[in-house]
């Protein structure tokens, strides 16, 4: 009744015309967050505080930084710009051993998914081409800043993770500029900043010129706990709103099937390595997930990993068919959303 009655319906454009409604609505969507917190608190502490898989560790999120050399690998069997020579700079294969599942079916269809995640997201933001202003937070080991500022001076990136990661990809990115010849990019950034620390984001997104944002969010949803997705939601909004923009979300729902034992296998070395279950903020349907953005004031458009199969230079070394290819994708989107 709260959400209804302050405007999570078709009226939220008319009230949001002016500053008074602006701030009531921004005051609801704390009290909502308050009432999940209050529910999550007493119904699904666990979920709360730990993962499904921990064996009771904390939830620090700086321990999720093994996932990324484990994209980084995955990524590396694909023409994505720069994934092989940054897959080998940080010896992406030995640093992920730990995780990897050796069975060729979870190979294929994971090289088929990241390759497919990075070039959805790059194709949704090219329907945005008023934007020059990006941040992808977290950045992880992904090459989409340096492909997209190298030589191009309107862009301005800021990439953000957790400072550790920040070093090493800083340090990174500057041999690979030297094994190519290329002088240092002024417009790549980097900053350590949190997407659930609101402060962190309003100071990255400060540091840029005037205009419109384009928020990159590339495998962290699943890792969320939902009063998690509450609070990064809601910082996310706040500066789409002062600034205008778009904010693309990935890893909206489960990858692979629940019945798939290998798959499971992966999960619970990610899971035991980092402290964090990789399903932790799947929704039960990309359904569900409209719901809650559209709840929480966005607009979503839902893109369908489908759409880029033509662009996936991995199609060939998976063994798959196009038909179990486009099935597998189908079910997995990404969602720019817009305030």
């Amino acid at each position: 009744m709260v959400y209804l009655r302050y405007g999570f319906d078709d009226t939220f454009q008319g009230f949001s015309k002016t500053l008074y409604r602006q701030s009531l609505f921004e005051k609801c969507l704390s009290f909502i967050g308050w009432i999940y917190r209050l529910v999550f608190s007493r119904a699904r502490p666990k979920e709360m505080r730990l993962d499904d898989d921990t064996n009771n560790k904390p939830r620090k999120h700086e321990n999720i930084g093994p996932t990324a050399a484990l994209v980084a690998y995955y990524r590396s069997f694909s023409d994505i710009p720069f994934a092989k020579e940054v897959a080998l700079e940080i010896n992406a294969e030995k640093l992920c051993e730990g995780l990897t599942v050796k069975d060729h079916a979870l190979l294929s269809k994971a090289l088929i998914a990241f390759e497919a995640r990075f070039k959805s997201i790059d194709v949704v933001l090219q329907q945005y081409t008023d934007v020059t202003h990006y941040i992808e937070i977290p950045a992880g080991f992904s090459t989409r800043g340096l492909a997209m500022t190298m030589g191009n001076q309107p862009i301005s990136y800021v990439e953000c993770d957790f400072d550790p990661i920040l070093q090493e990809k800083q340090k990174l990115v500057a041999r690979l500029l030297v094994h190519k010849n290329e002088q240092p990019i002024p417009n790549l950034r980097y900053q350590a900043a949190s997407i659930l620390d609101g402060e962190q984001l309003d100071r990255v997104a400060s540091q840029l010129t005037a205009g419109r944002v384009a928020i990159i969010t590339e495998g962290l949803i699943s890792y969320l706990t939902p009063q998690e997705k509450i609070i990064a939601s809601q910082n996310v909004r706040k500066v789409l709103a002062a600034r205008g923009g778009v904010w693309i979300v990935s890893d909206l729902t489960r990858l692979f099937k629940p019945d798939d034992s290998k798959a499971a296998e992966l999960r619970n070395r990610i899971s035991a390595t980092t402290g964090f279950s990789p399903i932790t903020g799947c929704f039960a349907s990309i359904r569900d997930a409209k719901h809650f953005f559209t709840r929480l004031g966005f607009k979503v458009h839902d893109y369908r990993r489908s759409e880029v199969m033509d662009k996936l230079s991995t199609k060939e070394s998976s063994g798959l068919s196009n038909r179990q290819i486009k099935q597998f994708l189908q079910q997995q989107a990404t969602f720019a959303l817009e305030v």
